[in-house]
């Protein structure tokens, strides 16, 4: 077991890069909003969103499988309200 010190370093470290993904992941869905919006398209596409859930959780143990999922279906839930505003 790490010190408590060290792991909140750690987990410091693990937020500043997923911050740095989210920006790069949101300016993405900015793109993809104004290709759809130009296109006709539908924000939500609920097989591509089944499959890229199903795709992603598959090799998860069945301890964090749930939490990961859930934590996908947030991001992917405030991509589609982002979508929306642009």
């Amino acid at each position: 077991m790490k010190d408590l010190n060290e792991s909140r370093l750690i987990i410091d470290d693990i937020d500043k890069k997923m911050k740095e993904l989210f920006i790069k992941r949101m300016e993405t869905v900015k793109d993809i909003a104004l290709y759809k919006k130009q296109n006709g398209l539908a924000i939500f596409d609920e097989k591509r969103e089944s499959a890229m859930f199903e795709r992603l959780g598959s090799d998860l143990g069945e301890d964090l499988k749930d939490y990961y999922l859930d934590f996908l279906k947030n991001v992917v839930r405030i991509s589609k309200e982002y979508q929306k505003e642009l």
